[in-house]
């Protein structure tokens, strides 16, 4: 979807985020916070990057610089300086978040800097939403929603959605409904619709079969152009 991407860990070597996924390839959060923090300092990243870039075939740079971290990059505190600095590279920039924090003005005016934004919405009922992505306590679903509704407006880049579908977490007819009414709300470039095949750290999680698939799909397309996928 992003062609030849660089990702870019804003985060360091510890998973750090404010969901504990049940399906994410990183495994269990072992840092699940909602605060954030300086990691790196912004032109210390930018001549990382840069040294990395300079080190490729000049004919074959990436299509995009992608934020995608370590966990959920926007807890980095320096995120819309960072995004700021590596468009001095002339290669766009791409952030990838699970928009938790999106009721934040000042975060949402980060994520403006970017080219590309894909933002995570596996579910829009509180019931589902805490069973699948397993959040911080002090996250309240409403709040992000909201966050997610006003950014979608003030946005002038690409703006995306993923939503990951797992058999008995979020696949209930009434669940995908509700998500996809949403969604269509929020009117992204696309929607994309992904299910789980790297291995998982809880036992028991399984992607939801092609026809469930088909019929999550089906429903959802008539709201939105949606892409299916697989993580």
């Amino acid at each position: 979807r992003l062609g030849m991407s660089l990702g870019i860990n804003n985060l360091g070597s510890q998973k750090s985020c404010s969901y504990s996924c049940v399906y994410c390839q990183l495994g269990i959060t072992s840092h699940k916070t909602m605060c954030r923090k300086s990691i790196f300092e912004p032109k210390n990243l930018l001549k990382n990057v840069v040294e990395h870039i300079n080190k490729l075939n000049p004919n074959n740079l990436p299509d995009y610089l992608t934020l995608v971290a370590n966990g959920e990059p926007t807890l980095d505190v320096n995120l819309g300086e960072e995004i700021h600095q590596l468009k001095k590279t002339g290669i766009p920039v791409a952030l990838i978040t699970n928009s938790t924090l999106f009721d934040m003005a000042d975060l949402r005016e980060s994520a403006m800097e970017a080219d590309w934004v894909s933002v995570k919405v596996d579910s829009v009922d509180e019931a589902a939403w805490r069973k699948i992505n397993r959040p911080y306590i002090w996250l309240d679903l409403d709040k992000i929603l909201n966050g997610l509704s006003l950014f979608a407006k003030q946005f002038r880049g690409e703006l995306h959605t993923e939503t990951m579908l797992v058999e008995a977490y979020n696949n209930s007819k009434d669940t995908i409904k509700n998500t996809a009414s949403f969604i269509a709300g929020l009117s992204p470039e696309s929607a994309y619709l992904s299910v789980p095949t790297r291995p998982p750290p809880i036992k028991g999680i399984q992607a939801v079969s092609e026809s469930r698939l088909m019929k999550a799909w089906t429903p959802l397309s008539k709201k939105r152009t949606f892409v299916t996928s697989r993580s």
